[in-house]
Parts: structure tokens; C-alpha cells; sequence
């Protein structure tokens, strides 16, 4: 198994997200969110960085990190491997963890007055928006007409490494490219013996984060945990596979035995087509089940949007 780069969620975890990681984590967020000035982050504590061995091994779990800055801002980052719920449900999801991370700020007799503007970060290794070319995505919430900002309460934010293709050090200038760079290709730098090139070596908090994934890698329980958690990924994409499979068979049978029944050249041509026609709605149907992202099961199957909606009411 090659070595995985930091958008492994257990080695971003570690690398970001420990007791001992604020100063890393400091430097990520002003570089993903463009912090400069008074805006910039100068320290923060994270809130949740316990790893248990078990609660990690589990394929569910999301390894987030939480934390809040001096300034009382919260702050919500995780990474998303694959788009195992389908991009309307992530979508939801999102606003769930923001809003449990917002509601949670305030204690028993605290005001509303209290409550601090919260930000989620979503570092993702798959198209989310296939249709644009922006692989940072913003929201928050405005007014319909005039587009006038409600409350500074909430961001959202999707970037979508998969988009990133500048892979050559020396081309990088924002700390955002060059934090992009480190997070998509960091198992260029895995060994010991790799070296950084000068200008992210100059980047605050890159050196530190190479020097901590590097030691992190070469612990036997964290590899286990990598491990565990690939194996997971892996039967459940196995798992989706077979559902796609017998959906296609079951549908086939089903037509032709239609076709056989007719028992004529012209009702076995027809049962074919209805075969087809139904295996492509039973693979619809198996990944409407693992919650998988509608778009692509339009592409896979030919179905519209109006016959996925009639399929789930049958």
C-alpha cells in the first residue's frame, strides 16, 4: 500500500486535529479561508482531540475537527473521501454539523448575544459541483432580492481538491495553492529523505505538518487504522457494485421472461427491450437505496429526473 497523502482522514486527523496541532491548524485556516490583517487567526484551541483506536476503525465515523479561535469564531473541518450519501443529503449534513456546533456554544443561562460565528470546512477528494470550474465554494445566507448579508453567523465552505491540478512547487504563490498542493500530493514528501522545495518550506505551518505526518506514518497502530479504514471503503464500493449487478440481472430476467411468455420473434425483441428498460430502473433503484449521488445515477442508467422521483414512489 502506497503511502497516503494527508487527506487520509486519520492522518489528517492526527496531523491537524491533536492536542499539539493548534499552530498547524492555525496556519491551514488563514491560508484555506485567505485571513490576513485583523482578520487572520493567531491561536485557537481545538475542542475534540481524543482519538479513540475502535472509534476510528469504524467506516462511519467522520474524523472532523472542531476548535475556536481568540476571537470566539468555531470552526468545523473535515474530510470527505467519497460521496457516499449523494450530494443533496452531504448537503444537509453540512448544515446539520453547523448547526449542532452553533447551538452548542451556548450554556445553560448564556444569552443569545453569545453566540459566535461559525464556519465548516469541507475538504473534499470528489466532484461536488461537476457542472462549475470553482473548486472553493462559499455560502452564507442573504436577502433574496438585494443580496444584503442576514447575520455574519454562518459559512459554508466546499473546496474540491479534485480540481486542483497544479501540481508544480514552483508555479505555487497563494498560501491557498500552496496548502492545496501539500494536502492533494504530501506522499511526494512522505519519506524521511524527500525535501521540501524552498518556497513551501517558507510557508508557515507546511514544514511542521510534513515533519508530523512523516512521524505519524511510521507508528504501526496508526498504519492499522489506515488500513482499517481502506478495507472499509473498499467493501462498501464492492458492495455498491453487487447492488448495481443483480439490479441489471434481475431486471434482464424479468423482460425476458416477458418476451418468452409471447412466445413470438417480435414479443421476444420487445420483452429484450422491456428487460433493459427494467434492469436500468432495479440499478436506479439499488443506488437510490445506498444514497448515492442522483446526478450520477442519471448518467449511469439514462433515467430522468421525473422517473427517479416515480420510481421511489412505487
Amino acid at each position: 500500500m502506497p503511502n497516503p497523502s494527508l487527506i487520509n482522514d486519520v492522518l489528517f486527523k492526527i496531523v491537524f486535529g491533536a492536542s499539539n496541532s493548534e499552530p498547524v491548524l492555525v496556519a491551514l485556516l488563514n491560508a484555506l479561508l485567505g485571513y490576513t490583517g485583523e482578520q487572520k487567526i493567531v491561536s485557537l484551541m481545538i475542542s475534540n482531540p481524543a482519538m479513540d483506536k475502535e472509534y476510528i476503525s469504524d467506516k462511519g465515523v467522520v474524523l472532523d475537527i472542531k476548535a475556536v479561535d481568540r476571537r470566539g469564531r468555531w470552526y468545523n473541518v473535515e474530510v470527505q473521501l467519497q460521496p457516499t450519501e449523494g450530494r443533496e443529503n452531504y448537503f444537509k449534513r453540512s448544515l446539520y454539523y453547523w448547526s449542532k456546533i452553533f447551538v452548542e456554544q451556548l450554556q445553560p443561562g448564556q444569552s443569545y448575544s453569545d453566540l459566535e460565528k461559525t464556519i465548516c470546512i469541507s475538504l473534499l477528494d470528489f466532484h461536488l459541483f461537476p457542472d462549475s470550474e470553482e473548486l472553493h465554494t462559499t455560502y452564507v445566507i442573504k436577502e433574496k432580492s438585494t443580496q444584503r448579508p442576514f447575520l455574519d453567523l454562518l459559512e459554508l465552505h466546499y473546496i474540491e481538491l479534485r480540481k486542483f491540478s497544479l501540481d508544480k512547487p514552483h508555479k505555487l504563490r497563494t498560501p491557498f495553492e500552496k496548502w492545496l498542493h501539500i494536502l492533494k500530493f504530501s506522499e511526494l514528501y512522505s519519506n524521511p529523505g524527500s525535501e521540501l522545495p524552498d518556497n513551501l518550506q517558507e510557508e508557515e505551518g507546511i514544514s511542521m505538518a510534513i515533519e508530523t505526518m512523516r512521524k505519524a506514518y511510521a507508528r504501526d497502530e496508526v498504519r492499522e487504522l489506515i488500513q482499517a479504514r481502506e478495507k472499509a471503503r473498499m467493501d462498501y464500493e464492492s458492495g455498491l457494485a453487487t447492488a448495481l449487478e443483480k439490479g441489471l440481472e434481475k431486471g434482464l430476467e424479468k423482460g425476458l421472461e416477458k418476451g418468452r411468455e409471447k412466445g413470438r420473434e417480435e414479443g421476444l425483441e420487445k420483452g429484450r427491450e422491456e428487460g433493459l428498460e427494467k434492469g436500468r430502473e432495479e440499478v436506479a433503484l439499488e443506488m437510490l437505496k445506498c444514497q448515492t449521488d442522483r446526478s450520477f445515477i442519471m448518467q449511469v442508467t439514462g433515467l430522468s429526473e421525473e422517473q427517479l422521483a416515480a420510481l421511489e414512489k412505487e
